[in-house]
């Protein structure tokens, strides 16, 4: 029945008890996958060009010019798609085919969905300057566009979704023991297999495709460095760095559906404003969306001298996206597609602050010394990784459908206050890193007036040693005995809190990350 898919049910509220609907096995909705093996080919071609200017013996210019093709990918058995609102395929048949899928074939439609685009040029710049000619300062700057590209992930999940497979959520189940009762017919839709012939649906069907008008991502990378030696064999570098993305790709449901005073989560799709009942989602990957990110960035190093070496790394930085598109899917996400202004905010991984320092101490010192006491301590070598960084953003939901778009991930309302002091007892932390009264259930219908990742988790702190010596057994042979210790001081980094409202432990936090690892071993070299 699964076809090697995935299936899953939610049991929520068909009795009004969740237990009693897993008992009675009344699922509230079902996801059922008939997957296929995608298959994408593409190819990237490029010429670079790039020439040192020496203006003055103190300054010097770098100037480049990138130039590069990108083939949009295509499928071997032309498994792709895009839909154009109230336009007919001509290549699949049938009476069932939704108005607007059209695929490779149909009129304007090529095999890669969007046309090669010829003007990505790339132009770099950069920038040294040593403004007292004495070789212990200098002055950096640079600059250039990168165009990116599309993960095949995205865009092969055209191939999951009708016609080609079937990637669907059934919200009308009749039960555990006869799923597919509610449906026409009352029979089961798999197994599910594509010809253009005469194509699958399963209705309504959800549908995903590249919008014709699609454009590769670019991205403005820049930065601007001040480096002093400041001591002998000690070098300090403060710089700032920065990145503006634009275009990156987001699948919007360009079939989101409208709330009324009768809308359920069974309803969601009769609410849908293209082709109701016969169309699901309608998700269309367009190429609008905008990262920033800005960073203050200080380096420290000292160069090996005396058997020592150093460095240590500080970024103080904020990373923004449009909307959220690094999530567990190739598509991101949104609580309402319909108003995605409301999604600016944190990237996932934006970490405010990060420290990383690292030493390698080698202790060659006691060639004159006792030698019991050179035989014991001379030629062993010591590093070590510390690394501090602030906690990552989280969201904080409802845990239910609360604006009844048929997805449960809608955010919480905020009503007062919502921050704790981090730096309480660690028992007091874990049973409440957030003010819960903060946050309540909006109206049914209505989307959470909390930002998206306004929250933000534990810090994280952590100390890697590792421990070596070298045995010259032979001329050409090394034996090394080598101790490595993961979060040697066994430092506690606790992980993020539950941020769902309807969940027991909301606000709490029951787990937290690797603790003390020692791995001991030998190595032969020979």
């Amino acid at each position: 029945m699964l076809q090697n898919g995935h299936f899953m049910v939610q049991v929520t509220t068909k009795t009004g008890n969740a237990l009693a609907d897993f008992v009675t096995g009344l699922p509230v909705t079902m996801n059922q996958d008939s997957p296929i093996t995608a298959l994408d080919n593409s190819w990237t071609t490029a010429l670079f060009v790039q020439d040192d200017f020496r203006v003055q013996p103190r300054l010097t210019l770098n100037l480049g010019l990138r130039y590069e093709l990108q083939t949009p990918p295509t499928d071997p058995f032309d498994r792709e798609s895009t839909f154009v609102r109230g336009v007919q395929s001509q290549v699949l048949k049938g009476s069932n085919v939704p108005t607007g899928l059209l695929v490779p074939g149909d009129p304007g439609i090529s095999r890669g969905i969007v046309s090669l685009q010829k003007n990505h040029f790339s132009p770099r710049l950069g920038v040294a300057w040593d403004p007292k000619g004495d070789a212990k300062t200098s002055i950096r700057a640079g600059a250039g566009i990168f165009y990116g590209s599309v993960s095949g992930n995205e865009w092969n999940s055209t191939s999951n979704y009708n016609p080609f497979a079937v990637r669907q959520q059934f919200n009308n189940v009749q039960s555990l023991t006869n799923p597919y009762g509610l449906l026409p017919g009352g029979v089961s839709p798999f197994p599910f297999t594509y010809n253009p012939s005469a194509p699958q649906f399963i209705l309504p069907a959800s549908i995903y495709g590249v919008a014709p008008n699609f454009k590769w991502p670019y991205t403005y990378q820049f930065n601007f460095s001040v480096q002093r030696q400041v001591f002998k064999n000690w070098a300090l570098t403060t710089s700032y760095v920065g990145s503006l993305a634009h275009r990156l790709p987001f699948a919007e449901d360009l079939n989101y559906p409208f709330y009324n005073s009768t809308a359920t989560s069974a309803n969601v799709n009769n609410r849908r404003p293209i082709q109701p009942g016969t169309l699901a989602q309608i998700f269309s990957v367009q190429s609008v969306m905008n990262t920033s990110y800005h960073s203050l960035q200080v380096t420290l190093e000292k160069r090996l001298s005396q058997n020592f070496s150093a460095k240590a790394f500080y970024t103080f930085a904020k990373a923004l996206e449009d909307v959220q598109l690094d999530n567990n899917t190739t598509n991101g996400g949104a609580q309402n597609f319909r108003n995605l202004d409301e999604e600016r905010g944190l990237s996932d991984n934006n970490r405010r602050h990060v420290m990383v320092g690292s030493v390698i101490w080698n202790l060659n010192y006691f060639d004159k010394a006792n030698p019991w006491i050179k035989a014991i301590v001379k030629d062993w070598s010591i590093s070590g990784i510390l690394t501090l960084q602030s906690g990552g953003p989280f969201n904080v939901t409802t845990g239910s459908d609360t604006n009844l778009d048929g997805t449960n991930n809608d955010r919480v309302n905020l009503a007062g206050n919502p921050f704790l002091d981090p730096h309480r007892q660690r028992s007091d932390v874990t049973n409440a890193w957030f003010n819960t009264a903060a946050f309540a259930k909006g109206a049914n219908g209505t989307d959470g007036t909390l930002g998206r990742n306004v929250m933000i988790g534990p810090g994280y702190r952590n100390l890697d040693i590792g421990l070596f010596r070298d045995f010259r057994i032979w001329e050409r042979v090394m034996l090394q005995a080598r101790g490595e210790f993961t979060n040697a001081f066994n430092l506690v980094n606790l992980s993020n809190p539950n941020g769902t409202l309807s969940s027991a432990l909301f606000g709490t936090i029951r787990s937290a990350r690797d603790m003390r690892q020692v791995q001991i071993g030998l190595r032969l070299t020979f």
